[in-house]
């Protein structure tokens, strides 16, 4: 099952939680404020999918953001 990741970068204060908990889907881009990675990048850089085994990273990331700026569901 699909698992869709959105950030809300006008919401994202760059504490970089995200690149912390799932280093593989959130990286750092232009101002510092956290992206998609391309691999995983549809619509942009704020919204991707990724595969089902990444869900716990992802989620992880989700709960210790301080903004809430990151939204995970499973499609």
């Amino acid at each position: 099952m699909p698992v869709r990741v959105k950030i809300d970068r006008s919401r994202c204060v760059v504490a970089h939680f995200c690149l912390f908990y799932a280093p593989t889907v959130f990286i750092p881009s232009e101002g510092g404020k956290p992206a998609i990675a391309p691999e995983y990048a549809v619509n942009g850089f704020e919204e991707g999918v990724v595969p089902d085994w990444l869900y716990e990273q992802v989620k992880e990331a989700e709960r210790h953001c301080p903004s809430r700026a990151i939204r995970v569901y499973k499609e």
